[in-house]
């Protein structure tokens, strides 16, 4: 039996994590809320951090403090202010334990619904006059009203509010020219087969090692960005370094090599102030942590949601993602969790979410010579298929000795080809593009490359 002392500790670690984690806020509030903690303190912490966090402000202990007090000075004297977490602060516990710290403060807040509503039947079952009718109803409406306490997310919608919610971003986009359900990639082809990148979908971009999918995925960061859209690229690959020459290279016209071997040469270095200038403003936002979590991602893309500072959210990729959560069985089950809850993301967050996936090791060992690629040769393929919206294979010709269209009879050096296999509620086909010597910039198939 959990003592009351444990419990406080629990309670305490997730407001301590709180204060010291800006993103975590977005992991915790779908799940808790103030008066789940059974201490009264506490709770009031939380509600200051939940009212920071709904007007888009940082929680830490100096901003929470003041939210403290204004929210009620009297309270917030009678408690000292925030004096309750200050020692705690000091011996943080590990943040990746967020969830599970969560889970505990709901489940100790359940348990003690459930004793609370016992004893009242209990106490009423044990007098003369009780309806045993009566006592059966209160305890099933009062059972149900604590299911509809665990859900988490958004409940069921009647289809009349979602009709008109539809309706309406037609008719926005019809009278006012304004698309607020989809992002085009400015990749001209993609966007004629797809439509492009629609919000609260989930969009997979498979390739095989050396194929560019980090290419094609920067490029279309780079083009939505350029358009005024905020995105938010997620790499546990490259560095801050190795992005920024893949963007000098690509976007400045400097030589790639020449970056990564001997160095930038003066005339490099005018280009790279240039392009670095007109970077300063262009809504695009990396982050680097190789050792990023399904939850973290999700956090810093609602956090980031709030700001209205992400408006397509980029993953590379899917294989190489830690768990936070461990013991899982084998790879799928992993890969599974992940995509799921990229999915659910898209959904929450409404907005794109593109996630680049390997392919199978085996798929190079196919009969087919050209190595045409197709959705079976996604590694961990499965779940990837059946939860994805839009899958996409990046296709090298040249790699495999093709240099000319069989249809066309046209050249196909430095051409790229984008197998869309999958689209849920629209057609596959082919898109066509161009790309550079080293491949740091892609351009659309009909605007041929100045050497």
């Amino acid at each position: 039996m959990e003592t009351i002392e444990s419990v406080r500790q629990v309670e305490e670690a997730v407001i301590c994590v709180l204060l010291s984690s800006e993103s975590a806020i977005w992991q915790v509030a779908p799940v808790l809320k103030p008066e789940m903690f059974s201490d009264p303190l506490f709770a009031f912490v939380y509600k200051a951090i939940c009212s920071l966090n709904s007007r888009g402000e940082k929680a830490d202990l100096v901003t929470t403090d003041i939210e403290m007090r204004c929210l009620d000075e009297k309270r917030w004297k009678e408690m000292n202010g925030i004096a309750i977490v200050n020692a705690a602060m000091t011996q943080i516990r590990h943040t990746g334990n967020l969830m599970q710290y969560t889970e505990e403060v709901k489940r100790q807040y359940m348990l003690r619904l459930l004793g609370a509503l016992f004893t009242t039947l209990q106490a009423k079952a044990n007098r003369f006059d009780s309806s045993y009718t009566a006592l059966i109803e209160k305890a099933e409406s009062s059972l149900m009203e604590l299911r509809e306490t665990c859900i988490v997310g958004k409940q069921v919608s009647r289809i009349g509010k979602t009709a008109n919610e539809v309706l309406n971003m037609h008719r926005e986009r019809m009278e006012n020219g304004v698309d607020t359900m989809r992002i085009k990639t400015g990749l001209e082809e993609f966007d004629y087969v797809t439509g492009g990148l629609y919000n609260g979908e989930l969009t997979v971009g498979a390739g095989r090692p050396g194929d560019g999918k980090t290419a094609i995925a920067m490029q279309i960061a780079m083009n939505v960005a350029l358009s005024g859209k905020h995105v938010c690229f997620f790499s546990m690959e490259m560095t801050g370094l190795q992005t920024m020459n893949r963007l000098f290279a690509g976007f400045g016209g400097v030589d790639a090599n020449r970056l990564r071997i001997t160095g930038a040469n003066p005339e490099d270095l005018l280009k790279m102030e240039k392009m670095a200038g007109e970077f300063q403003d262009l809504p695009l936002y990396f982050d680097y942590t190789p050792t990023n979590t399904l939850e973290n991602i999700r956090a810093q893309v609602m956090l980031q949601k709030r700001k209205k500072q992400c408006d397509l959210a980029i993953v590379d990729y899917l294989q190489v993602m830690k768990m936070e959560k461990q013991g899982w069985e084998n790879a799928n089950q992993t890969v599974g969790y992940n995509i799921q809850g990229f999915k659910q993301m898209a959904q929450d967050a409404n907005i794109p979410v593109l996630v680049l996936s390997q392919m199978n090791r085996n798929s190079m060992n196919s009969n087919d010579k050209a190595h045409i690629p197709n959705l079976h040769d996604l590694r961990d393929s499965g779940v990837i298929e059946q939860v994805a919206d839009c899958v996409y294979f990046v296709y090298i010709p040249e790699r495999y000795g093709i240099t000319q269209d069989e249809v066309t009879g046209e050249s196909l050096k430095q051409v790229g080809k984008l197998y869309i296999r999958k689209t849920r509620n629209g057609s596959t086909g082919i898109a066509r593009y161009r790309y550079n010597e080293s491949y740091t910039r892609i351009t659309n198939y009909n605007i041929r490359r100045r050497s």
